[in-house]
């Protein structure tokens, strides 16, 4: 059974401040989140027909999805049927970073949820989730993911990161490329920052499906940004079995004096800068040999 909301909520900060307090920061960002929604208590799935075929899915799963930041595999027949899948978050994700953190994700999943014949896990990195193929995995909660910004901590109107998100909706869900992905921008009217936005949905997923799921979760950011108060600066993710949305927010580069600026001018034309020199000192060595 799923958890409530607030159920949910409670859990992420206690997730989170286990990894802040007890645990090296890793691949998968330093924390993750959980769900199990068949627990059968203290019961296992070690040494059956399932459990073994899921081991071995998970074993291949990251590997498989490193080249592209996707996969999806299938393993055995009736009761020992396993599913499983593996999204590494973003553009385009380094291979060893995406199989590292879908590794450390299966190690996790398989300690949390063992016994369970449905599970997945969220971390900052990447997404994964497996079924007997007769469980349904379609979790009814939001997970909304990142740290609070401090009480003076300005943040984007909420009306502005929704219209932000939903105008990535259509584009990641029908977008012609088939990698279920669209990124865009917005600049905050109260201060200037910047929030980039990122939307997906892995692969095996229906345009149309992925699309609803995307727009629920459009749908449902004002409470997760009421609840976090805003977008914080630093990474914040909304994420669902069927799709996730990530916001970076960032504040405006400061300004920088004179001498700053010419110094970046010439970065900027080094080349020109070196081809001028080199003209000058030809010129030079011309006058001085005639």
């Amino acid at each position: 059974m799923a958890l409530p909301d607030r159920q949910w909520l409670l859990l992420l900060v206690a997730m989170m401040a286990f990894c802040a307090g007890g645990a090296s920061k890793d691949i998968t960002g330093g924390y993750f989140q959980y769900d199990c929604p068949a627990s059968t208590g203290r019961s296992t799935t070690r040494g059956t027909a399932f459990g073994d075929n899921l081991r071995s899915l998970l074993a291949a799963l990251p590997s498989a999805a490193a080249p592209t930041g996707f996969a999806s595999l299938r393993s055995g027949r009736g009761r020992a049927l396993a599913t499983a899948r593996g999204l590494c978050f973003g553009d385009s994700p380094p291979p060893e970073s995406c199989r590292d953190c879908l590794s450390q994700s299966a190690g996790m999943v398989l300690d949390a949820c063992d016994g369970n014949r449905s599970a997945a896990v969220w971390t900052d990195g990447c997404f994964l989730a497996y079924t007997d193929g007769n469980a349904s995995a379609s979790a009814t909660n939001d997970i909304f993911t990142g740290a609070a910004p401090s009480s003076n901590d300005v943040s984007c109107d909420a009306e502005e990161v929704v219209r932000l998100a939903r105008s990535l909706v259509a584009r990641a869900a029908h977008g012609s490329s088939g990698r279920m992905l669209a990124t865009a921008y917005t600049t905050c009217q109260a201060n200037g920052d910047t929030v980039h936005a990122l939307a997906q949905c892995p692969r095996d997923v229906a345009p149309a499906d992925c699309a609803l799921c995307l727009d629920k979760s459009a749908r449902s950011l004002p409470d997760s940004l009421q609840w976090s108060r805003g977008i914080p600066v630093g990474a914040s993710s909304l994420q669902r079995y069927n799709c996730t949305m990530r916001f970076q927010r960032s504040p405006p580069a400061p300004p920088i004096g004179r001498g700053a600026r010419i110094r970046k001018k010439l970065k900027d034309n080094i080349a020109i800068v070196i081809v001028g020199a080199v003209a000058i000192v030809a010129m030079i060595g011309l006058q001085l040999f005639y």
